[in-house]
Formats: C-alpha cells, structure tokens, sequence
C-alpha cells in the first residue's frame, strides 16, 4: 500500500498534466468555446475523472487561472522591478510584456480570462486575483520606485499604471487573440517605442530620464 503523501503527490502530477491539456483547450483560437465533455476529450480522460479532480467546469477554468498566476510569479517580479533611469525603464517594462505576449502564452491566458471571466459571478474575480491585478500591482511597484527615486510625478500608481499596460495589452489581442494581423496589420514594436516615449513625456518629473 502507498503512503498517503505518495497517493497525494500522484493526484497532484496527474492533475498538473490534466491542467496542461486543458489549458491549451481553451485556448485553442479555432476550437471555440469548450463543453464539459469537449474538456474532458481534450484532456483524454472520462467525464467522472474530470469530475474527481476538478469538480465542475468552472473549477477547471479556475484551476488553470491559478496555475498561470503561480507560472507568472517569476515575469510579475521583473514587472515589478525597475531596470535603470526612467525612460528605460519604462519601455523595458513594455518590451517585457510585449514579450509575454509573443513567446509567454500571454495573449492566450488573457484571452481566456476575458472570455470565461466577463459578466461571470464566479470566474471574473478569480481573473482578476489571478492575472490581471497582478499585472496592474506589478506595474504599480515599478512606478512607484520611480516615483520615490523623484523621476515620476507623484500620484496614486494605479492610474498610470494601467495607462502603461492597458494599450499595450489591447494592441496585442487585437493583433493576436482577435486575428487583427490579417485584417488591419500594426508595427508593434513602433508601437511600443511611441508609447514609452509618451508615458515618459506624460509622467517624468522633466529631470533627465534617459
């Protein structure tokens, strides 16, 4: 007989694998929105398996929103941290994001989030717990470093702070997540570049911050 933290740790792999699947279900562009059973098939396990280890659907989505939170700790601490002077922080702070967008699964765990989280009780606080207040809080902390260093105005973090990461994200979705790329094509890292240099011109304190 196994011991009882060996069955434990075996439920824990099985269901960080199941977590794996499912995610990239639900994230799938092409595949829509997913059923019950459709999960289960994604994850190529019964529907009282999935029942056994998740419980209902909603627990599956929430399940993967923590997941991508604990992922996240590591990307959200370089967020956080300011990287030189002002302006260079600023935009290594969006060439950050832009990177978790391009090669972090980020448009897909937004677009997820979004998707199973709007107008929903349940799911939109536990996106909003688990990535996008995070986001704002970790670009908070930058800003607010910056502020304290006399480089930025003083003000409440959180309005600039989604100032700086809300164009960006919109951008990326826009391109990615909702097939903007095909339709109307942008130049992101322009974009990116002019948006830095606004936020800086918006909020320096007119000291040297290049």
């Amino acid at each position: 007989m196994r011991k009882r933290g060996t069955r434990n740790l075996a439920h824990a792999e099985r269901r960080a694998v199941l977590i794996e699947r499912l995610r990239a279900r639900l994230g799938d562009r092409e595949a829509g929105l997913a059923s019950w059973r459709e999960l289960a098939s994604a994850a190529e396990v019964s529907l009282s398996t999935l029942t056994h280890y998740f419980g209902r659907r909603d627990d599956v989505v929430r399940a993967i929103m923590e997941d991508d939170f604990q992922r996240g700790a590591e990307p959200l601490a370089t967020m956080a941290q300011p990287s030189g002077p002002f302006a260079q922080s600023i935009a290594d702070a969006l060439r950050h994001m832009a990177d978790g967008f391009r090669y972090g699964g980020l448009g897909a765990m937004f677009a997820t989030g979004l998707i199973e989280g709007l107008r929903h009780p349940g799911l939109g606080p536990a996106f909003l717990d688990n990535a996008l207040e995070p986001t704002i809080v970790a670009a908070e902390v930058r800003l607010a470093a910056h502020m304290a260093a006399g480089e930025m105005r003083k003000v409440d973090p959180r309005g600039p702070a989604i100032a700086l990461i809300a164009p960006v994200l919109l951008a990326f979705l826009h391109q990615g997540e909702l097939g903007g790329a095909e339709r109307r094509p942008m130049e992101l890292d322009t974009f990116l570049a002019e948006h830095a240099e606004a936020f800086v011109r918006a909020w320096s304190c007119g000291r040297e911050t290049s």
